[in-house]
């Protein structure tokens, strides 16, 4: 299952027709640079191998590999351009398919990499591929393959010698792409003698070319022709030989040497993909439909783990809740056990209200022995009356001074407007009466003359005022008797008199 969605399935198919007539191809199955499994399969049966991508490679004897020089950059314009050039050189006389890359060259000059086959070798790979069922990325020339295997390890050009069955190849790889082609079909598979000679006619055509570019190249013996590759004809220099010790490390478990056109598969550019551009991005598609997939599942995975957890924690919160309501009704169950009954909590209201009311209580005594501390020597009480405000004060009669009239004391005591000779008291504005109020008559007799009893009742004023609210206060002279009365209406607090 693992290798059926990320292992890659490289696919050789040769020359379509000729593969067909066998009816076998060349796979390999690869996972990263190790090889799974090697071997033949019939076209039929691609579909049932392992791998997600597939990559093919075939060969076709009338493709084309060129380079042409152009002015524009513009990817469509250089496509009319090089096709303008294959169709004038008669190159093919049927469809064709062509891939192209721009290099420039100068300032205003560009170069076109050109890489073209046959319509008819393309459609016949299409048809041994499962494109409907698997996403097939890639299709390329054999010589592409080979040259972008070339490229991983060098980009210098190299001379290529490869033979596959009847085919035998010889072309200059530079940096993935292929130049100066060669094709010789011999006259019997495996024949190395025929394909010893068409190696050295083919390095003499390149010799002869006149392309300084070309020469001395690297020479690489590759496919069929590794034999070839210690034989003393071969003249082969150190380095061609330290090249192919390189290219056989790019695989394990495999001979990237005896089939560079499979595994060179795995390097191919995109720009030399021979299938159509429906086709790549449906493979693409079908590519980007499994991370896709795997990501909703691995989200659906994950909301599925964080859904459990929630109710694991929401079921732990309900056992936690119930435990706390379960303590919660016993401490109520308890705290209802210790509610007092209706007749003592009527009894604990009643002796509440007892107590408040004694804490409203004056203190008499307190309140007689600090009335007594505040007279001077000499006066005397004639009246004293305590009640609740509201209620109507007892009537005490009102001594007149020789003039007939009394003196407010308090204007005289605060530099107040006299009081109206008719005698009439000087109210001071009170608050309403609080809790613990209450009202308080005081008439004292002074003895003494006019001024002495006026200094003593500015005295006992300002003595009382310390713990009383004067509301008026009238001090009354009786010159027969020689001595004064005071008569005030005081408020004071309970809460004063507390303490004697």
């Amino acid at each position: 299952m693992l290798e059926r969605l990320t292992g890659t399935l490289l696919v050789a198919a040769g020359e379509p027709v000729a593969e067909a007539e066998s009816g076998l191809l060349r796979y390999c199955l690869m996972a990263g640079r190790r090889v799974l499994r090697r071997g033949e399969v019939e076209a039929g049966r691609l579909s049932s191998l392992g791998g997600y991508d597939l990559r093919a490679s075939f060969f076709d004897r009338s493709a084309y590999f060129g380079r042409v020089a152009s002015q524009t950059a513009n990817d469509r314009l250089a496509g009319v351009v090089a096709r303008r050039f294959v169709d004038g050189e008669l190159l093919f006389n049927e469809p064709y398919r062509l891939r192209l890359a721009i290099h420039p060259t100068g300032e205003h000059d560009f170069q076109l990499r050109l890489v073209a086959a046959s319509e008819l070798a393309c459609v016949r790979l299409e048809d041994m591929l499962p494109l409907e069922t698997r996403p097939v990325s890639a299709a390329a020339l054999e010589e592409t393959a080979i040259a972008a295997l070339v490229a991983r390890v060098t980009p210098a050009p190299a001379l290529v010698l490869f033979a596959r069955d009847r085919r035998f190849l010889a072309f200059v790889a530079e940096a993935g792409e292929v130049r100066q082609r060669s094709v010789e079909m011999l006259f019997q598979a495996g024949d190395m003698a025929a394909a010893q000679d068409a190696a050295n006619r083919a390095e003499a055509m390149l010799a002869g070319s006149g392309d300084p570019a070309l020469g001395p190249p690297l020479k690489l013996y590759l496919g069929a022709l590794r034999p070839l590759a210690g034989a003393g004809a071969a003249q082969r220099d150190f380095v061609s030989r330290e090249l192919e010790k390189k290219l056989a490390a790019l695989v394990q478990g495999g001979d990237a040497l005896a089939e560079p056109e499979l595994f060179g598969l795995n390097f191919v550019a995109r720009r030399w993909n021979l299938l159509e551009t429906e086709q790549v991005g449906r493979a693409w598609a079908w590519k980007a439909a499994l991370p896709v997939t795997a990501l909703m599942a691995g989200g659906a995975l994950l909301l599925a783990g964080l859904g459990l957890a929630a109710a694991y924690e929401n079921g732990r919160v309900a056992r936690q809740v119930d435990t706390q309501l379960a303590a919660v009704a016993a401490s109520r169950a308890e705290l209802v056990q210790r509610i007092p009954a209706e007749q003592e909590v009527a009894r604990i209201k009643e002796l509440t209200e007892l107590l408040q009311q004694r804490e409203q209580q004056v203190r008499i005594d307190h309140l007689l022995s600090w009335l007594t501390r505040q007279i001077p020597p000499g006066a005397s009480v004639a009246a004293l009356h305590l009640f609740p405000p509201g209620e109507t004060p007892p009537e005490v009669s009102r001594p007149r001074n020789e003039n007939g009239a009394g003196q407010d004391v308090l204007s005289r005591l605060f530099a107040r407007e006299p009081a109206p000779a008719s005698g009439a008291p000087v109210s001071v504005a009170r608050p309403v009466a609080r809790p613990g109020e209450y009202e308080l008559t005081l008439e004292l007799i002074l003895p003494g003359s006019y001024e002495h009893s006026e200094a003593q009742a500015a005295q006992v004023i300002g003595q009382l005022a310390a713990r009383a609210h004067f509301k008026q206060s009238v001090l009354t002279y009786d010159a027969p008797l020689n001595r004064a009365l005071l008569r005030s209406q005081l408020s004071v607090q309970a809460e004063d008199f507390r303490q004697p």
